[in-house]
Formats: structure tokens, C-alpha cells, sequence
């Protein structure tokens, strides 16, 4: 993929002393997640069809169950402190107020909603199918109704039935196709990486087949409904939130090996809150491996690490933080030096007690990484417009 840089001299008429603005795209912006939806009644389930607005309002909305126990965060849902709307409703509920409060203060082009609350009923854990492809359907409108036509500036992720690929790509296709003025609004499509099956099982090629047909990406946020360690649930927050990164390894491997990515070399896969910092000793782990076992896959047209560069993007938070900070600066370098540093794409994580800033990406950065992690990047994968005097002040 070839990266149109921006323009980094923005001052005016050559006038010298104007600050540098550099376009940014958010990749991670989370909405009022499922808990407020059924505890609230309203909103979402205003959507269902009767049949299954009586289902959830006399069974509930299931939501998975967290591995080891619903653990406390250090507030609910981990929200900043004063992401309370005024009128004192739950963080990610008021479009207008989270604007203000990120797109207007940090001048971004877009956000991209992902919505986590789909995760629950999209696997069908504990839900008839029925169920789980009418509240997907119902999450996707209700994003269309109440934050893209209130902001040009937000864009939606496709929450889909994933376990049920049929119905999956019929969602694919009436978001695409069948939303009106919102068609080109909806950027990707949204799965859990801890699936049924490895993600990279042709159970989920329908779903892999419309991607590519509509050049959406395909998008891993990290979710623990299921399961995040292969030794069980862990028992405090702290430690689940240092865990996230023990998706990635087998996520990867199974879209290699599986042969997915050479049926669908167009594919784009991007990780969302999954760091990035493990994807070069991961490269090295595969290449290494299949030089030793590659006579059980002989199928592969290429290193397991060129496809790792070449169809996987990854979003910057959460980032390491050492107390050295020019090790995350050598970090930085080995992995742009791999190739893989020109997928990186900033994400805040707002309205979360982990939100990173525009400003904090590393300062060695040149201003074209910066500019490409900020906005350049995700504007050439997404299709999402960088707007003319805006961004973040270099």
C-alpha cells in the first residue's frame, strides 16, 4: 500500500511561525457498552423486532461472562473520570459530548466506532441465532440514528453474528449496501479474538470472502467473554490487563497456516488494542518454526513473516511503557526497520482510564512517521478524508 503523506508545511501564504498540523484518525473510540443498554431499556432494544425485544426483555441480553469471574475495574467498564456526560449519563452515551470532549479538543478528521457489547450475543454464547443476528442488526442501526447522523466525523465497525457466517455476511451486505446515505460510514467489521474456532478456520471464510469483496477490513478488538489465557481466567484486573497480548500469537498463526490469507491475499486484518510491540519476535518465531516443520504446510507462497507485514495492521495503544524511554524508542525503530512500523495507526481508547493523546507517541519519531501513525495510514486503509487544517500541532 502506498501512503500519501499530508502536506507537513500548513501555515499559511509560507508564513513562517505557524504551528504544523498533522491529520489525525482515531481507530478505537468506544460507545455506551450492553450493561447500560438492558439495565436502561431503551436505546438499542427499541431496535429489535417484537419477537425479540420480549426475548430480551423477559431473558436478558447474555454477556458471556468474564473468565475467572466479573472482576471489578477501577471504575466501571475502566471509564476516565470525567467522561460522565453533563446530564450524568454513562461514558461513550452522548455523541455530541464525546466530540467535544475528543474530536473537537484533538481537531481529529475521524473516529471509528467499536462497539464491544456486540461481542456477547455476536458469538450466540447463550443466545438463540435469531436473537444474535437481530441485536447485531439492531446495534448497527442505532449506531447509524444516534452518532453517525450527528457527527460526519464518526464512522462505524460492522457488529455481525460471526459465529453464524451466513447471517454474518448478510449483515456485511445490508451495512455496505442498504444504509442509505451511510453506506461508505461503515469501515470494517468487528470479531473477538477468542472465537469458537481460530480465526484463520474456513468456518469464517464467508466472512473473509464479503471483506475482500468490499475492501473492509477485518477487526480484532480484545474482549475477554470467552477466554484470554490457555491456563484459565486470571483473578485480578491488573493482571488481565497485562494478558491481552497472549491473543495475538495464536491469531496470527492460524490465518498463516490455515492457508486464509493466501485464499484471501487481499485480506486486511487490523488488531485494535492488542499492541504491537510482540509482531517482530512473533515474525522471527514463525519463520524460524517453518523452517524446521514447513513440509506440513507446503501449500504457503510465501515466509510466515511477509504475510504477518503485509496484511496485519496494528493500532498504538496500549503502548509499553519503560522507564527508559529511549527503549521504547528502540522498540519503535526496530519496527519500522521490519516493515511493520508502516501499518501503525494511532488509537486513543477513549472514554477509558488508559486514553492516549495524539502527543503521545514516541518523540523520535520523524514528522512523516508521525504523520502516517496519526492520520496517513488509517485515511489510505479506511477511505476516511484527513480534514484541510486540522490535526495534531507538530
Amino acid at each position: 500500500m502506498t501512503i500519501a503523506f499530508p502536506d507537513l508545511d500548513t501555515r499559511p501564504n509560507g508564513q513562517a511561525g505557524e504551528p504544523v498540523k498533522l491529520g489525525v484518525i482515531d481507530c478505537d473510540v468506544h460507545p455506551l457498552k450492553l450493561r447500560e443498554h438492558h439495565q436502561r431499556g431503551a436505546g438499542v432494544l427499541s431496535y429489535l423486532p417484537e419477537r425479540w425485544r420480549r426475548h430480551a426483555l423477559e431473558v436478558g441480553v447474555a454477556r458471556g461472562g468474564f473468565a475467572g469471574g466479573d472482576r471489578p475495574r477501577p471504575r466501571e467498564f475502566g471509564q476516565r473520570w470525567d467522561t460522565e456526560t453533563p446530564s450524568g449519563g454513562p461514558p461513550g452515551s452522548d455523541p455530541a459530548f464525546a466530540a467535544e470532549q475528543l474530536l473537537d479538543r484533538y481537531e481529529i478528521s475521524g473516529a471509528l466506532l467499536n462497539d464491544l457489547g456486540a461481542f456477547s450475543s455476536a458469538g450466540m454464547k447463550g443466545q438463540p441465532a435469531g436473537f444474535a443476528a437481530a441485536y447485531c442488526r439492531a446495534l448497527n442501526e442505532h449506531r447509524r440514528d444516534n452518532w453517525l447522523a450527528q457527527d460526519p466525523r464518526w464512522y462505524a465497525s460492522i457488529n455481525l453474528p460471526y459465529e453464524l457466517p451466513e447471517l454474518a455476511v448478510r449483515e456485511i451486505e445490508h451495512c455496505v449496501e442498504q444504509m442509505g446515505e451511510y453506506n461508505g460510514r461503515f469501515k470494517q467489521v468487528m470479531l473477538a479474538p477468542d472465537n469458537l474456532r481460530p480465526p484463520g478456520h474456513p468456518t469464517y471464510w464467508p466472512i473473509y470472502e464479503a471483506c475482500e469483496h468490499y475492501d473492509i477490513p477485518v477487526t480484532f478488538h480484545v474482549m475477554t467473554a470467552n477466554r484470554i489465557t490457555p491456563s484459565g481466567g486470571p483473578n485480578y484486573y491488573f493482571e488481565e490487563h497485562t494478558d491481552y497480548a497472549a491473543f495475538n500469537f495464536p491469531l496470527v498463526a492460524s490465518y498463516v497456516f490455515e492457508g486464509t490469507l493466501d485464499r484471501f491475499p487481499n485480506l486486511k486484518i487490523v488488531l485494535v488494542e492488542l499492541g504491537w510491540s510482540w509482531a517482530l519476535p512473533l515474525a522471527w518465531r514463525l519463520d524460524a518454526a517453518h523452517r524446521v516443520l514447513g513440509a506440513e504446510v507446503p501449500e504457503l507462497r510465501k515466509r510466515p513473516s511477509q504475510y504477518l507485514r503485509d496484511n496485519f495492521y496494528f493500532t498504538t495503544q496500549p503502548m509499553e511503557e519503560p522507564e527508559d524511554g529511549r527503549h521504547l524508542d528502540e522498540v519503535f525503530d526496530a519496527f519500522y526497520e521490519s516493515g511493520m512500523g508502516e501499518k501503525l495507526m494511532y488509537s486513543s481508547d477513549y472514554p477509558h482510564w488508559d486514553f492516549d493523546e495524539p502527543g503521545a507517541l514516541p518523540r523520535n519519531l520523524s514528522p512523516e512517521r508521525r504523520a502516517a501513525v496519526l492520520g496517513g495510514v488509517a485515511s489510505a486503509l479506511y477511505g476516511i478524508p484527513l480534514l484541510p487544517g486540522q490535526g495534531y500541532r507538530l
